[in-house]
């Protein structure tokens, strides 16, 4: 993993609004936006060329739009796994570059880290809750599927009316106890269905 997070590709300063950067750094600089000739986005750090003086380098930490960035990075995070290799990533980037860095915007960085895996503690938590809620539904639809998958099998294998006959009671008995479900409802369907088949076997 890069402890870099310009490397890794968390932090892309050549998509920021150039004007916005020009002010950013202009007001780091404590001098005039005009007085900026040009601004030039380097692997690591901005190249600033100041009006009738030499160029200089910013760091693109020292930057607000690192800070926004950086935190934009954390809400944009869809799963924990994405903001624990992120977490490690910050703190091995904090500890390589600790200079360049406010201790305000690292506090707001490990506040909204911290405020996101809450989030991701709780989210798994509720749907732990929910699934256990589920677990009952599923089950009894679960045997709904498989009473109903049975006693397709046997009507299949029926190949008389009198067996037939000798089913429905059972059938109609059981089909009340899954009368909640589909399966339930269309189980006499299949009886009904078997008793077709063999009326057009033997017409």
């Amino acid at each position: 993993m890069s402890q870099n997070l310009i490397k890794a590709g968390v932090i892309v300063p050549s998509q920021w609004p150039l004007a916005r950067v020009w002010l950013e750094v202009a007001t780091l600089l404590s001098i005039a936006p005009r007085h900026i000739e040009r601004l030039e986005f380097w692997p690591h750090q901005i190249w600033v060329k100041i009006q009738q003086k030499k160029a200089v380098f910013v760091s693109y930490r020292r930057l607000p739009l690192w800070k926004e960035t950086g935190l934009d990075s954390i809400q944009n995070c869809s799963e924990r796994s994405s903001l624990e290799q992120l977490g490690e990533m910050l703190s091995l980037e904090v500890k390589h570059y600790k200079n360049q860095y406010n201790p305000v915007i690292l506090e707001e960085w490990r506040s909204a880290w911290a405020k996101k895996s809450q989030y991701f503690k709780l989210e798994a938590q509720r749907q732990a809750q929910e699934e256990e809620r589920l677990k009952p539904i599923r089950e009894r639809e679960q045997a709904g599927q498989q009473w109903h998958e049975g006693w397709k099998t046997i009507l299949h294998y029926c190949n008389s009316f009198d067996s037939l006959e000798r089913l429905a009671p059972e059938l109609q008995q059981q089909s009340q106890e899954f009368a909640d479900l589909p399966e339930g409802e269309t189980a006499m369907q299949l009886w009904h269905q078997r008793w077709q088949e063999l009326t057009q076997a033997t017409a």
